[in-house]
């Protein structure tokens, strides 16, 4: 007992101080003011910093400095491309820093520091969006009040037309130090815009949301994530893949010793999202009214003026939810039947901040996909093991497109829960093989593993989709 104590130690500490963040929501939520409760999530957040990464406290406090310095000294019109290179060209030189004469930090500053990345560079992005989103909308309407002979009052009503809310982000220095150093999301996220957390400051949302209810709700399943992710790391350790005795056993158990590994890797990704969450939850950031058609890291899609004038009275009788701290849906990772809906439920929140940062703005089209899966490659880390994982997902993609077309997307009754169950199937045992990879992290580990079962997903791969490519040339020709 003790040993499994002393191996999971770093582990231990990180979950204390999740609950510990959990525990305090409802106490940071009742403090009277808002510039009270700013410097208490502040000082908060840089504490928690401090008692995890000690003296290696200096790298996700010094590379938020510098950030928030770029996104300050560059114009609105430039600042997000600054601050993206900085933070990244920061990230490298943290991660490579015994390259330079400095000790590595542990992983779990590690995670602090990418959250750091997610939030600085997101809020540069969400300046400069704002500001191309109001000079879009006024050009459009002066170009429509110039191709209409109108009177003047008819020019405000064009002017007034659109229920998009639109507002210039420019947080000042202070409020750009707040957001990067709150303490809500900072140990494991999930990413949140800064519009999300001003909004917890100057709406009544927080105060008439059911917090309690609903970090209850998201706790209850933690237990069982920690179970499960401690049994399979024990039944099924990493390391033995490595060894002698696994390469003796049958192809069969090589071929499926991964399932288990990336089951454990779940669980373990389970537990600290849902704890994450449940820090959101627990102070009240991220509440929104349902009618907002709320999405996970943008929060209301739709009618956020009228959000934003809701009057006390209102807030009082409607109804909330926290999607747009919602990382995990758990039991679609678990049941959906394709990689690419696998994705998609997958730590939602940065999977949206490398859409709107990446995908939505990177200018050369056909290059999108790329660019997105680089940049989160390179959050990740360096390690070969994030490329094996993650760029190799398209390939698989691109043959699963083809089948669901094919043969999934029309069938109805038990044809559609059979082959249902075998895209699953090889959806789930894809992403094993891939995890393996993901887990292992070096090349030299990679290959030990990926040779002892004679790289056979590659060549499963490669048969699915020329055999894809030829059955649907044959199906559009008998169309």
């Amino acid at each position: 007992m003790w040993s499994l104590i002393e191996k999971n130690k770093n582990d231990i500490i990180y979950l204390s101080l999740l609950l510990f963040s959990v525990f305090i929501g409802p106490y940071y939520r009742k403090l009277k003011t808002v510039e009270t409760k700013k410097w208490g999530g502040t000082i908060l957040g840089l504490i928690l910093i401090a008692i995890v990464s000690g003296y290696s406290a200096v790298h996700p406090i010094l590379s938020a400095f510098i950030g928030i310095l770029a996104i300050k000294v560059a114009t609105i019109k430039y600042c997000h491309i600054v601050t993206f290179f900085l933070m990244f060209g920061y990230l490298f030189f943290f991660r490579l820093a015994d390259k330079f004469g400095f000790s590595l930090s542990s992983g779990q500053t590690n995670l602090i520091e990418m959250i750091m990345v997610l939030r600085v560079v997101g809020v540069a992005f969400e300046m400069n969006g704002s500001w191309l989103a109001i000079a879009k909308s006024k050009k459009q309407n002066d170009e429509l009040v110039k191709s209409v002979n109108i009177e003047d009052a008819d020019k405000r009503e064009v002017k007034e037309k659109d229920d998009e809310f639109l507002e210039l982000i420019n947080p000042d220095f202070i409020d750009l130090i707040h957001y990067s150093f709150s303490y809500i999301g900072l140990l494991t996220g999930p990413y949140y815009r800064y519009r999300t957390f001003n909004d917890y400051f100057y709406l009544p949302f927080s105060k008439h949301a059911d917090c309690f209810g609903s970090t209850i709700n998201t706790l209850k399943a933690v237990p069982l994530y920690i179970s499960l992710y401690l049994a399979f790391s024990n039944i099924c350790p990493l390391e033995y893949v490595l060894t002698e005795e696994h390469n003796n056993r049958s192809f069969l158990y090589r071929m499926m010793y991964p399932w288990v590994l990336f089951a454990a890797f779940r669980q373990r990704i389970y537990a600290g999202m849902t704890l994450a969450e449940s820090v959101c939850t627990s102070s009240g950031l991220g509440a929104y009214p349902v009618q907002g058609k709320n999405r996970t890291g943008h929060g209301p899609t739709v009618g956020y003026l009228k959000l934003n004038e809701m009057s006390e009275d209102e807030a009082k009788v409607t109804d909330y939810d926290f999607i747009t701290v919602e990382s995990m849906e758990v039991w679609q990772c678990e049941s959906v039947v394709t990689l690419r809906d696998s994705m998609k439920v997958w730590n939602k929140a940065v999977q949206y901040w490398v859409a709107m940062v990446v995908y939505k703005r990177f200018p050369i089209k056909p290059l999108k996909v790329h660019a997105a899966l680089f940049v989160s490659v390179i959050w990740h880390g360096f390690h070969a093991g994030y490329f094996f994982c993650i760029y190799f997902c398209p390939f698989y993609l691109m043959a699963e497109d083809i089948y669901y077309k094919l043969y999934y997307k029309e069938a109805t009754g038990m044809k559609k829960n059979i082959i249902g169950f075998i895209m699953w199937f090889l959806r789930s045992h894809s992403e094993s093989y891939q995890a393996a990879a993901f887990l292992l992290l070096t090349f030299d580990r990679i290959w030990i593993y990926y040779s002892s079962v004679y790289f056979y997903w590659y060549g499963v791969w490669l048969v699915f989709l020329i055999l894809g490519i030829i059955l649907n040339q044959i199906h559009n020709k008998k169309d």
